[in-house]
């Protein structure tokens, strides 16, 4: 499976126009729009303002990569990762939980 991360601004246009399933744990919500083609196209919208610390954005974003990295679909998908409201208490292992959650959510839909 080929991850490639999402570069345009349209292409975040088009998921959160077209997405077909809308999936959160926790503070992290997810847009995926299913596609023929067997790659994952991948970003990430962690503002400033709702994860305060660069050192916890680049955390989520890993576990968030790795998590699709684990995945293994028949067919693949874009997928935008979002945080819905300012998260105060930065918890690595909550965060931690919470893909782990989205995962299992992801594959109960392929």
């Amino acid at each position: 499976m080929k991850l490639t991360s999402l570069k345009n601004k349209s292409d975040f246009d088009f998921i959160f126009e077209k997405n077909n399933l809308k999936i959160s744990s926790g503070e992290f919500v997810v847009l995926l729009v299913f596609k023929n083609k067997h790659e994952i196209n991948y970003g990430f919208i962690f503002p400033k303002k709702n994860i305060h610390l660069a050192v916890n954005r680049n955390f989520a974003k890993r576990s968030a990569k790795e998590m699709l990295k684990t995945l293994n679909p028949e067919k693949g998908f874009d997928i935008v990762f979002l945080v819905k409201k300012k998260i105060i208490n930065f918890d690595k292992d909550k965060v931690k939980k919470n893909f782990v959650e989205l995962k299992r959510k992801i594959e109960f839909c392929f």
